[in-house]
């Protein structure tokens, strides 16, 4: 790895504050960022980090290396963007591949400003909660839970997505709340038709991980419908929590269980664009502004 490699991984780090989180902005893992810094203070003969009770933070020596390397790290993406296409000239058009509720949510809010940038930008979006075929759909970009398998694909991790199970006032007032994860047996669950994972539930229940298979009274293919059917009080759902943030605040939703909920890893968005090939600049700045947009925090 080259120096200007090594100070950005630097750079991340001390930003981060951690070598996990880091490692996914890098792209890397957290034992091969550990093992660079390592490299990195040895052959500087400093110590950049003090560790402390599993936490790090910067020395004297490395909050300068901190603000020197900064300036070089700037240095570069001025030479870099001195001889790039000027916003005004990305154009053209970019397909996007995610599901419903994630365009609606967390991408459509943010689409003035990416178009305020590049306003010669078009947009199409295919929407389906099935894993994105490049090829066979014509995408340039997709955004999916689950780390992906596919090797011609780059993988940029993105934020977690909390899930949230929930009910509407109504139907609580007819069939009570659940005390624990297995009373939902005995409730009226909404469920999802795909992904079976997802009719998974887990929780953390005294210190174990504990799953339920959740039968379904009313199924679905989109979150966006079993929230509809929750708000009218047909039973007890499942959904990410940026989904119906809106309606927890406004009390037309009523969280459950929340002591023994749970977040895993296997929950986190990635950004997906082929690899391998140098990306177009239509497709490279709508890939650097959801990474910006959606990188945290975890929503």
């Amino acid at each position: 790895m080259d120096k200007y490699a090594e100070i950005s991984v630097f750079l991340s780090v001390a930003d981060e504050g951690s070598f996990s989180a880091a490692a996914r902005k890098q792209e890397m893992t957290p034992s091969a960022v550990s093992k660079l810094i390592a490299r990195l203070e040895q052959r500087l003969n400093v110590r950049l980090f003090e560790r402390i009770a599993g936490t790090i933070r910067l020395t004297q020596e490395g909050e300068r290396f901190r603000a020197a390397g900064a300036r070089v790290v700037q240095a570069m993406v001025d030479a870099e963007d001195a001889v790039h296409l000027r916003d005004a000239d990305i154009s053209g058009l970019v397909r996007i591949h995610t599901a419903l509720t994630t365009a609606k949510y967390l991408i459509a809010p943010r689409l003035p400003a990416l178009l305020d940038r590049h306003p010669r930008l078009r947009l199409d979006f295919v929407l389906g909660t099935e894993r994105a075929d490049f090829i066979r759909q014509g995408l340039d970009v997709a955004i999916h839970s689950g780390r992906p398998t596919e090797l011609t694909l780059v993988g940029r991790p993105l934020m977690l997505r909390p899930w949230v199970i929930a009910a509407a006032p109504s139907y609580l007032e007819r069939f009570g709340a659940p005390a624990h994860p297995r009373d939902l047996l005995r409730h009226r669950c909404l469920n999802f038709t795909i992904r079976t994972q997802w009719n998974s539930w887990t929780f953390q229940d005294e210190g174990d991980v504990r799953t339920v298979d959740i039968p379904r009274h009313i199924g679905a293919n989109q979150g966006e419908l079993l929230r509809t059917l929750a708000l009218q009080g047909l039973g007890v759902v499942r959904l990410a929590h940026f989904n119906i943030t809106g309606d927890l605040r406004a009390g037309r939703l009523v969280p459950l269980l929340s002591a023994f909920q749970r977040h895993s890893e296997e929950d986190r968005f990635y950004l997906l664009y082929p690899g391998g090939r140098s990306l177009a600049p239509r497709v490279r700045a709508v890939v650097d502004f959801l990474a910006e947009q959606l990188a945290g925090p975890d929503v």
